[in-house]
């Protein structure tokens, strides 16, 4: 079984990521005409990875300052499982053996589950009743998101990575590729826009004052949202990774062992700061700070500078996505696959980097989690844990 980002990174290692790509389809889509697609009402309730489309990892709640205890705990599978989704009192995970789960909330008992993704790497977006996902499987599907059945399907090109993005009545897939535009009701192509040629991770793409922002290897690219023609790019020697908008930058990571800050309408790098290894997951951003992970460090930096304000050390490497709510950032170690040992979910002073508490279980893999009223959800390999 092909394995997640870890496993792109191990074989970039090796020297080339040829024989690591899984096989791909070449079907071609036809483009509708967008006038020719039935006007859908915007939808109002959306949660996407990283609480937002700008990606930056802002949830307005209140945080859990104090060390939790374990609400429930739930075997699911037997593969890693990817950072959940919560809507309404159901739980979203998506697996490396392909199936999308869904779980109460309140019990941790399944709900339902999907399979026919090849491998998930995200958990997917959801809006209203509508909960989107797709996989190395090149198919993204729609499905109900109370029952798991299926409303629609559409065929990529190439594998899905990223967590889609869903903004208004349009669902944004980027694949190292292409950038998919989607009817959110009917799953009808609306544009396509070739980004790269090149095998490359990809992280989630954002969204910003009718701009969508995604990577295709070495290129960063600004997409205008209604037609998918390119605004700007910006390309580097290496290859870019996790990205995250705000303050009117975009911030990403790249393979040089960089954070880099480049200008929202331009394009124009505004600083970089160079870390302890890869920045592969997006960083997090408040009007004040940046807040990123390389390898085992977590940084906090100037936002409009990208001066050093703290760092943190976790015990393990390879930190996930930072997440912020009421001034706690909660970050975990080993957001790519290990050998099977101790993994730590942290909640840390956003001011100062103090160390609040530290959540620890025995896995080989441990994402970001879900933030909820009074409760964070946390996935592993093959166990969902409810904090409260």
């Amino acid at each position: 079984m092909q394995k997640f980002k870890f496993l792109f990174l191990f074989c970039m290692l090796l020297g080339g990521n040829a024989s690591c790509t899984p096989q791909r389809m070449t079907t071609a889509e036809t483009t509708p005409s967008p006038t020719s697609l039935p006007p859908t009402e915007a939808p109002s309730n959306i949660t996407l990875f990283r609480g937002n489309p700008q990606r930056n990892g802002i949830y307005v709640l209140p945080a859990i300052r104090h060390q939790p205890e374990v609400k429930w705990q739930t075997e699911v599978g037997s593969t890693w499982l990817m950072p959940p989704l919560l809507a309404d009192g159901i739980l979203y995970a998506g697996s490396g053996d392909g199936v999308l789960y869904a779980l109460d909330a309140e019990t941790g008992e399944q709900v339902w589950s999907k399979e026919g993704f090849g491998q998930l790497e995200s958990t997917g977006a959801i809006a209203g009743d509508i909960i989107v996902t797709g996989g190395y499987s090149q198919v993204v599907k729609a499905l109900d998101r109370k029952t798991g059945e299926e409303i629609w399907s559409f065929t990529t090109d190439h594998f899905v990575q990223g967590a889609p993005l869903i903004v208004d009545d349009r669902v944004y897939i980027a694949t190292d590729h292409e950038v998919y535009a989607l009817d959110l009701e009917s799953g009808q192509l609306i544009w396509k826009t070739a980004t790269g040629s090149e095998g490359a991770f990809m992280g989630a793409p954002a969204f910003e004052n009718g701009v969508i922002y995604t990577t295709g290897g070495k290129l960063l690219l600004a997409l205008d949202a209604e037609t998918g023609k390119e605004v700007w790019r910006n390309e580097k020697d290496e290859m870019f990774l996790g990205l995250s908008v705000a303050n009117g930058l975009v911030y990403v990571g790249n393979w040089d062992q960089t954070l880099y800050a480049f200008d929202q309408s331009t394009g124009t790098e505004k600083w970089s700061f160079g870390g302890a290894g890869l920045f592969w997951s997006a960083p997090a951003a408040t009007d004040d700070a940046v807040y990123a992970g390389s390898d085992q460090t977590v940084f906090a930096l100037d936002a409009q500078s990208g001066e050093l304000l703290w760092s943190f050390e976790m015990q393990s490497q390879s930190a996930s996505e930072p997440l912020i709510a009421d001034g706690v950032v909660y970050v975990s170690d080993s957001s790519h696959e290990f050998p099977r040992g101790a993994r730590h979910l942290y909640a840390l002073d956003a001011a100062t980097g103090e160390e609040l508490w530290v959540f620890e279980t025995i896995s080989t893999f441990l994402p970001a989690p879900a933030l909820g009223e009074g409760s964070i959800y946390v996935t592993s390999t093959g166990e969902v844990f409810a904090l409260k």
